[in-house]
């Protein structure tokens, strides 16, 4: 036995701790989190994020953008804070779940079997009944009856009196932890992609690469461990004008060898490699002209489009590298322009020149194969902008989706139903029969169950 200053101490230390846990297993705790948290989301929202520095000192004051930046609020979903609230979100739904999960639990493990009188003044479904039989003639009745209807019930009997339970829908019982579960899933989803992720924006002009790109505003740069470039970009409109699409044409290369081709990156079609994402996002034009060739097949369909800027060498698989050195306006007295592109051979021979008159195709040898190559046009220099972003969490968010779904069908869409009978000898020879049931949601339609269930029993012990 303790000594009354030992238990003193005891008690006077476990206070703070049953404040604390007081405190985390709070539902005033979790609204003010989800309220905090869909606030600051708006929030994130209205005030665009990720943008260069110079951006937001275009648009604030002085004293606003000072106090902004030194909040994280033009990156609020990396800053300290964001992170702090929703662990303690999670702290708050961890400790709900262990604070109630145990009672559940044991309810579901070790239910109320037998129905007494107490029990059943508690119970909002009770009818009482008396027939003419014997205990062990109808017990077998109602428990096939009992088996046929709703559940099959566990029989005891304590006396003379014979108790049934049967149960359905124990599931339901666990929806809301479920939830829960899945809620904890999709912060640490969300927190892998904000900590092992990137997201970032790169213009690349045609035919030019880039290895690396700027993320969060500008504020670090990501090496990509590959380098991306543009081949080509082109614009289809409207005939009012109106941009229809724009499309870009990307190679991917490990160093000087090409892993992956896209050809026509659109908008909502993006690229993946190596798990990280590209998307069609922006273009302008970057300056300059560039020459547009059409690149045939043998049945003179088109198979790529190559963009040459002024005099500059451009890849062309199987015979070398291309340059476009001259243009003319009126070719041989044509009337029609034409370019003079020169191909640089792979094994060091002489470079050989061609005239590649518009939309006249030519063909070019080179390597023990050939190439029909036209002239398209003359276009402005553009460059393609490209939203890069990789997500390792993405998968665990998605788990974390589908158990939130499934949480939400256990806990709303589905019921903990219970039934009693009790079977029990009266004085005067008559059995009487209490039929009991309870549900932990919905009782309406648990109502209308319970009615069918009672008539079907009744039925079965004619």
């Amino acid at each position: 036995m303790k000594k009354p200053s030992e238990a003193t101490k005891a008690d006077f230390n476990s206070v703070p701790l049953d404040r604390l846990w007081s405190f985390l297993t709070s539902v005033k705790l979790a609204v003010f989190t989800l309220i905090v948290l869909a606030l600051t989301s708006i929030f994130g929202t209205v005030v665009e994020q990720n943008l260069p520095l110079e951006k937001y000192r275009e648009i604030y004051e002085d004293w606003a953008f000072a106090i902004m930046d030194w909040a994280g609020l033009f990156d609020m979903y990396h800053s300290w804070w964001f992170f702090a609230l929703l662990a303690l979100f999670t702290i708050n739904l961890v400790c709900c779940t262990i604070d109630r999960f145990p009672k559940m639990l044991r309810l579901v493990k070790n239910p109320r079997t037998k129905l007494d009188d107490d029990f059943a003044e508690t119970l909002p479904f009770v009818e009482r009944w008396t027939i003419k039989k014997n205990t062990s003639g109808i017990a077998s009745c109602y428990a096939d009856a009992m088996t046929s209807l709703f559940a099959k019930p566990l029989v005891t009997q304590e006396g003379d009196d014979v108790h049934m339970y049967a149960e359905a829908g124990v599931a339901s019982r666990f929806g809301v932890y479920v939830t829960h579960l899945s809620i904890v899933v999709i912060f640490l989803g969300a927190i892998i992609g904000n900590v092992a992720g990137f997201k970032g924006f790169v213009n690349i002009t045609e035919m030019e690469s880039v290895s690396a790109i700027a993320i969060r505003g500008g504020s670090r740069v990501h090496e990509l461990g590959f380098s991306i470039r543009c081949n080509s970009f082109t614009v289809e409109v409207y005939p009012t004008g109106q941009p229809k699409a724009y499309i870009s044409d990307l190679s991917l290369f490990e160093g000087e060898r090409e892993v992956l081709r896209k050809k026509d990156l659109i908008v909502n079609d993006p690229l993946r490699y190596k798990g990280i994402w590209f998307y069609q996002a922006s273009y302008g034009r970057a300056g300059g002209v560039v020459a547009r060739i059409e690149m045939l097949a043998a049945d003179n369909s088109s198979m790529e489009i190559l963009a040459l800027p002024p005099n500059q060498p451009v890849p062309l698989s199987g015979h070398g590298f291309l340059r476009a050195v001259d243009y003319v306006d009126d070719f041989e007295g044509s009337k029609y322009p034409a370019l003079q592109v020169v191909l640089e051979k792979e094994d060091g021979s002489p470079p050989v020149a061609y005239w590649l008159p518009e939309e006249t195709p030519v063909t070019i040898r080179g390597d023990g194969n050939s190439r029909q190559l036209s002239f398209v046009d003359i276009m402005p220099r553009m460059y393609t902008g490209l939203q890069v972003a990789r997500d390792p969490g993405v998968n665990v968010v998605w788990v974390g989706c589908i158990l939130m779904v499934l949480g939400i069908i256990m806990a709303f869409f589905l019921s903990h139903r219970r039934i009693w009978i009790r079977l029990s000898m009266r004085a005067d020879g008559r059995l009487e029969v209490i039929f009991a049931g309870d549900a932990n949601r919905n009782r309406l339609a648990f109502e209308k169950a319970f009615e069918k269930i009672r008539a079907g029993i009744k039925e079965a012990g004619k």
